[in-house]
């Protein structure tokens, strides 16, 4: 138990890039949509996409770990046990929703639209429809990862007065 700070301190560390992540995802739409059909507006997609990408690894792989970690280490908690911990529970089938979202729509959306970006740029052309569905999409994703963050973070620091 004596690393159990340090895991709270990481794990808030952790969902402190999420929110981030949900701040800094308005002022890059608000960029993009400001430059559509301009050269750079390639450019601020890819941006987009690379900063989602590595807030999301980041954020999700240091979230997933420390708080198994954290569940294994305290034997007040557990894994799915609605009766102990509901918050607790709540949390990780979240979590769960969460990574699905990533894996089955998230990532495959973003290979997408990276394709048809690095397709038109090698043309030199502007962006079609289809990438601009994939942003669509993407954008939307992005808003359900953050709700989905959101909710989380907000069963974290409201546990202890919710009872």
């Amino acid at each position: 138990m004596e690393y159990y700070p340090t895991l709270i301190t990481l794990h808030i560390i952790f969902a402190g890039g999420w929110i981030i992540s949900l701040v800094t995802d308005s002022f890059l739409k608000q960029f993009i949509s400001r430059r559509k059909g301009l050269p750079e507006e390639k450019t601020l997609i890819s941006l987009y996409l690379n900063f989602s990408n590595l807030i999301g690894i980041i954020g999700s792989i240091g979230i997933l770990l420390t708080g198994i970690i954290m569940v294994i280490m305290n034997p007040g908690y557990g894994f799915f046990q609605m009766t102990a911990n509901h918050w607790l529970t709540t949390k990780q089938i979240l979590t769960v929703v969460l990574l699905i979202v990533i894996f089955v729509f998230v990532i495959p959306n973003a290979k997408k639209l990276r394709k048809s970006i690095n397709d038109e740029i090698s043309k030199q052309e502007s962006l079609g429809d289809e990438a601009y569905k994939n942003l669509s999409r993407a954008y939307r994703l992005n808003i359900i990862i953050n709700v989905i963050v959101l909710i989380n973070f907000l069963f974290a620091i409201t546990h202890r007065f919710l009872g």
